[in-house]
């Protein structure tokens, strides 16, 4: 046997596993890492409900504290504070077994009713709490501004009552105007130390300060000296929501009382760690009001004015349900039942108001197809098989105006047509130096539009390259402003704007320039060139259906006159090449294709195996090939199970393909099964 302590560098013994502690133990801990209430004196596994102090309130007596604890089945303990809507469940360690799925809807099952017991130990403190608030707000006096809470904090009582011993207390009410439960607010050291009555209901309850007697704004601020401040400002009714948790249930309450045209704004505090904007956010985006919040952070409204700054020109800023409108926001519920198709310009290639880059290397002929794209729109015919919606189009000849010219007269002895519809800027363009260019082009579609009475449906710019001269195409600091107001022309007419680009160094890696380039746009088309057969393909489409497609086309010679030295002028125009359109010569495999590709060749490389003569391959000749292409035999391991979803055969097995046969899989899909044994068939004399 060998000695490991030469290999170890010292005595080896096998690890000791810890020993778990004690439920009662782990329980505690638990409760201490959470670290938002304190650990009970003593914990009773029993499955029973046991309160206890929470360490929510200064008061001894309260227990807002809970926990259900299980020593059976699945251990745990679910844990909580009524005051603070905390619930938590954690399970013990049990060394590392694992629970069976019986154990684990047990744990489920009994988690539901310790929060089930939870809920009546809530309802029946909120019953009790509710009778007693409305003794003690009876019984308080009146406040006065000359509490030390309200003078502190400059603002009037407003109804609010003080207690027998001096705190300051204010009602929370449900939305049936019950009272539910009550604030106490201590400012004995200058703090306002704020505390609700043990077990009353707080989530969801308000307090309305002034009246909705007026048409316009209702306020909703999170604590009782901010809404008073606002009140005080606007003299509008303001709502005390309480917390900043509860301005969405609030707003909810608010919304469904007084209507959806109620103007309803939210002055959410600047709290450092972003609470209160990020609940006034949400009830802005569910109920559609509108939200302030103060800019400096830490500071709430009453903070604002104490400051020295103006609440009202605050409050005015154009936010919230401002800029719903503005933005023209559409809700879901707001939405017909009636499905809206995207407005294609060309049938499941271009769309209205979009923004396309056809890319292609130099000669791939990528003009001559913009070209007959534009030409198409504006004859009104169907564009290489797909429909079109007729339109004018303003062809940005930016880069060589004198070819497009020559080009587009090719296109009217080719199709017979006048191009009447189809105008062309000759004078370079630049949508990087500033707004001019972007300008004039929309002042350009508007009077092209009105002087021949129909629409422009596409913008052609010839090219990116031009169109941005002066700018670092690599750089999003440059090509940013150029990419934006390409939409703000897009936007503005309503049209289709596509743009002519260039390769990158490397084919490969698609158009060249910055990244932010391709990520902006909708539709993408790649042109290129191969054993003599041109195509066009989608590479990135927003809005339809048909990434991936390719459209084949050829560039078709016609004779223009004579050069000075009396030679044949000539230039092209791109028609369909419906021949390569049923080969689909350019067609990407799909990944089933690939992974039948190595199916075939495992087959030839192991000696073409049949199993009732069909094809059979083995696991180990399938993975020796993948070895042997490069795959590490780990990666080869897991490429051959036929339960992984991720790796090569389990695919195929779904698809029809391979059945699991012997030690390996036998060819089913009788189409590729043919073709494999016609390799080995007898050839006829």
């Amino acid at each position: 046997m060998a000695d490991l302590s030469k290999i170890l560098g010292g005595p080896w013994s096998p690890p000791v596993e810890p020993i778990p502690q004690p439920l009662e133990v782990q329980f505690a801990d638990a409760i201490r890492k959470d670290g938002r209430i304190e650990v009970p004196d003593k914990i009773i596994i029993d499955g029973n409900i046991h309160r206890f102090r929470s360490g929510s309130t200064a008061k001894r007596l309260d227990r807002a504290g809970w926990y259900v604890a299980h020593a059976d089945g699945i251990p745990c303990i679910t844990f909580g504070c009524w005051r603070e809507d905390i619930t938590i469940t954690t399970r013990v360690d049990m060394g590392g077994r694992k629970w069976s799925p019986a154990e684990e809807m047990a744990h489920i099952a009994r988690i539901a009713a310790a929060k089930k017991k939870r809920d009546a130990e809530i309802e029946r403190d909120r019953g009790i709490a509710a009778s007693d608030v409305e003794t003690i707000w009876s019984g308080g006096t009146q406040a006065t501004s000359e509490h030390p809470y309200l003078k502190r904090k400059g603002i009037e009582a407003h109804g609010a009552r003080v207690t027998g011993d001096g705190r300051l207390m204010v009602p929370l009410f449900s939305p049936d105007g019950e009272l539910a439960s009550l604030q106490y607010i201590d400012d004995t050291h200058g703090q306002g130390d704020k505390k609700y009555h043990p077990g009353g209901q707080t989530s969801g309850m308000f307090w309305m300060l002034g009246t909705l007697d007026q048409p316009g704004v209702l306020y909703i601020a999170e604590g009782f000296a901010t809404a008073a401040t606002i009140h005080q400002a606007t003299n509008r009714p303001c709502i005390v929501a309480y917390s900043a948790s509860s301005l969405v249930p609030v707003t909810a309450s608010l919304r469904e009382m007084y209507g959806k045209n109620q103007d309803i704004v939210i002055v959410a505090d600047h709290d450092k760690h972003g609470i209160g904007q990020k609940y006034a956010d949400q009830a802005s985006a569910k109920h559609g009001a509108r939200v302030v919040t103060p800019p400096i952070e830490g500071m709430d409204a009453n903070d604002y004015v104490k400051a020295g700054h103006d609440l009202l020109t605050l409050l005015a800023q154009p936010t919230g349900s401002a800029v719903i409108d503005k933005l023209k926001v559409v809700f879901g519920d707001e939405l017909g039942t009636e499905y809206e198709a995207p407005d294609e310009l060309i049938e499941g290639l271009l769309v209205m108001g979009s923004l396309t880059v056809t890319y292609g290397d130099s000669n791939s002929g990528k003009t001559f197809w913009a070209l007959a794209m534009a030409a198409h729109i504006a004859m009104g015919r169907d564009f290489f098989g797909r429909k079109v919606d007729p339109g004018l189009v303003v062809y940005l000849a930016s880069e060589a105006p004198g070819s497009i010219r020559s080009r587009m007269q090719a296109m009217k002895k080719f199709y017979g047509h006048d191009l009447a519809d189809l105008a062309m800027v000759p004078l370079p363009m630049n949508f990087y130096e500033g707004d001019e260019d972007a300008n004039d082009v929309i002042a350009l579609v508007q009077a092209v539009s009105e002087l021949k009475g129909k629409p422009v449906r596409l913008i052609v710019g010839d090219t990116l390259a031009r169109l941005s001269a002066g700018a670092n195409e690599n750089s999003g600091e440059d090509m940013g402003p150029v990419m934006a107001r390409f939409d703000r022309v897009a936007q503005a007419t309503k049209a289709a704007l596509h743009i002519i680009h260039h390769n990158g160094k490397d084919q490969a890696k698609g158009a060249r320039g910055w990244s932010g380039i391709r990520a902006h746009i909708d539709t993408e088309i790649e042109v290129a060139e191969k054993d003599g057969i041109r195509s066009a393909s989608v590479t990135k489409q927003r809005e339809l259906p048909g990434k991936g497609e390719a459209i084949y086309f050829r560039l078709e010679v016609v004779e223009m006159g004579t050069t000075k030295f009396g030679q044949t002028a000539t230039t092209c125009v791109a028609v369909h090449d419906q021949e390569a359109a049923e080969a689909k010569p350019h067609k990407k495999p799909t990944k089933h294709d690939e992974q039948v590709r190595v199916i075939e060749r495992a087959w030839n490389k192991s000696g073409r195996e049949l199993r009732d003569e069909m094809p059979y391959i083995s696991r180990s000749a399938l993975r020796e090939l993948l070895i042997k292409d490069g795959a590490s035999e780990r990666t080869a391991k897991n490429k051959t199970e036929s339960s992984r979803a991720d790796g090569l055969i389990l695919p195929m097995i779904n698809a029809g393909t391979l059945e699991l046969f012997e030690h390996g899989w036998r060819v089913i899909d009788g189409v590729l099964a043919s073709g494999m044994l016609l390799q080995i068939a007898p050839k006829r004399p």
